[in-house]
């Protein structure tokens, strides 16, 4: 339960605040992506730290129960995929960029990671404080 309730607390703290910058600063968020997608070592060296992040992840937080604690497990794997995604794929980082300017509903997206990472704010800090 301490790993748990650690992991809510980072992984609360990053989304809420990392979302909050996007929504705040979307169109200066989406030149920076641009700038960065126009490197490929940009997108393969971005894709291994958030590998091992994800990896680090899955291995200290392996929790399959039905409550709050699955939120962790879920984004954990998350986290992995996406590290995946961007050694594997680095091109198709560039079209969701570029999908990004034209659909405003990414930020919807940013909203549901804010959103969740208040929930998990909520339980490290609140409920298991």
């Amino acid at each position: 339960m301490e790993t748990s309730i650690f992991l809510a607390k980072v992984l609360g703290l990053v989304s809420a605040i990392s979302a909050l910058a996007v929504m705040v600063r979307y169109k200066e968020s989406l030149t920076m992506e641009e700038e960065a997608a126009e490197r490929p070592s940009s997108v393969y060296a971005s894709g291994f730290l958030i590998l091992i992040g994800g990896v680090l992840l899955v291995v200290s937080h392996s929790v399959w129960v039905w409550d709050w604690r699955l939120v962790i497990t879920i984004l954990s794997w998350m986290v992995l995929l996406k590290g995946l995604g961007r050694i594997f794929f680095p091109n198709s980082v560039k079209s969701m960029i570029a999908k990004k300017k034209t659909h405003r509903a990414f930020i919807l997206g940013e909203a549901v990671v804010f959103l969740v990472g208040l929930y998990l704010l909520y339980y490290s800090f609140i409920v298991y404080y």
